[in-house]
């Protein structure tokens, strides 16, 4: 028995979560998972879609009486939106935790005024968090409408556990279970991963060639005229009230109609600190390239932005943003029969981030390549 503990310990001692001690008891650290319970779809369209999409997310509710719920509720929703940024679900996707939740109606108002396609709601029926001292637990019900009819196209349920376990005395050796320091995020990131996947089954707008034809083809679309507004009128001011709520406002005679210029982001993956491509990215690129010389876009004039996040000097970043899109375009040069004159490159740096630069996560959503047509 006691050859065996030895063994144990030498294999042990080439993990980095174990702490071999030659007076006091070795610790063996062993981090506690996140356990999801099944996915429940009870609603989601049957076909893929291949045009593009906007959203607007809302703070979700939660449901539960606890301290503090609104905030509570503002995180569930930013942790999913952030998720799924960075999975890029839809080409443009917006969170406003500045709006307040109060009814479906108001919200679909609200998004369909603003120009997007969908309307993602949510609420949180339990949370509960015991940090690392305790369990964690949170179940988060996601609904997501379209805005233009109103009708439900997808609906998610699904909760999520990080379980403190005790700890296990072995004699020579002792396993520890540590929880994250942020099992909350964890359990957030989890879930908003396995929803992510049937909905990147329907919407399907960049990663074939179809779907980034879709993604940047201009069209014409109709831009409504704005609401009609009451004025209140006082003594020495107008004060300006929006006819707002149950039934949308009248609009003034005919809707304009321009030309909508689209655009995708691409989630290009370069060596660190390089603008040299991993081969990983080689079969998105390849999808590009089939998209560029399509009929419906071989006459089209492309620009390929590219951003980082903060880390380095802005001049640094602005540089190497700008290296890795002309990386691309020599890429699709070399590949396929486009002409140099078709692509123009720029580099934004981390001048314009699609979240805050605060985490590591946060900064992974907003290194890419955007492309855009221009004419």
């Amino acid at each position: 028995m006691k050859k065996y503990l030895i063994i144990f310990v030498l294999l042990l001692s080439a993990c980095t979560k174990f702490e071999p001690q030659i007076s006091t008891q070795s610790i063996y650290y062993e981090d506690a998972d996140v356990q999801l319970s099944q996915l429940m779809v009870y609603s989601r369209p049957e076909k893929p879609h291949y045009g593009p999409l906007s959203a607007l997310f809302y703070p979700f509710q939660v449901t539960q009486t606890m301290p503090n719920s609104i905030d509570w509720g503002k995180q569930v929703a930013r942790g999913i939106w952030q998720n799924w940024t960075s999975l890029q679900i839809f080409p443009s996707m917006v969170y406003d935790d500045t709006l307040t939740y109060r009814g479906l109606e108001e919200a679909l108002y609200t998004a369909r005024s603003r120009g997007y396609d969908l309307l993602v709601t949510g609420f949180v029926p339990y949370l509960y968090l015991g940090h690392t001292m305790d369990d964690s637990a949170l179940s988060v019900q996601v609904k997501i409408y379209e805005t233009k009819r109103g009708q439900m196209v997808c609906s998610f349920e699904q909760s999520g556990r990080i379980e403190k376990k005790m700890d296990d005395d072995f004699i020579l050796i002792k396993r520890e279970h540590r929880m994250p320091e942020s099992a909350f995020y964890n359990i957030i990131r989890a879930i908003a991963t396995d929803m992510a996947v049937p909905l990147t089954s329907w919407a399907r707008y960049e990663k074939t060639t179809q779907g980034m034809i879709a993604g940047l083809k201009p069209d014409m679309m109709d831009v409504p005229a704005p609401p009609m507004v009451q004025h209140q009128i006082t003594t020495d001011k107008i004060t300006q009230t929006p006819s707002f709520v149950e039934a949308p406002p009248k609009v003034t005679p005919k809707a304009a109609t321009q030309t909508k210029t689209r655009s995708i982001n691409l989630a290009v993956q370069f060596d660190s600190d390089s603008a040299e491509i991993k081969p990983e990215s080689f079969q998105l690129l390849n999808e590009l390239g089939k998209a560029l010389i399509s009929d419906q876009l071989k006459n089209k004039n492309i620009i390929i932005a590219g951003h980082t996040d903060s880390d380095a000097s802005t001049e640094y970043n602005l540089k190497l943003s700008k290296e890795r899109a002309e990386a691309v375009k020599k890429y699709l040069i070399a590949n396929f029969p486009i002409p140099d004159s078709r692509i123009g490159v720029t580099g934004f740096g981390e001048t314009r981030p699609l979240v805050p630069n605060s985490t590591k996560y946060n900064k992974l959503l907003n290194r890419r390549v955007q492309v855009s047509i221009t004419s």
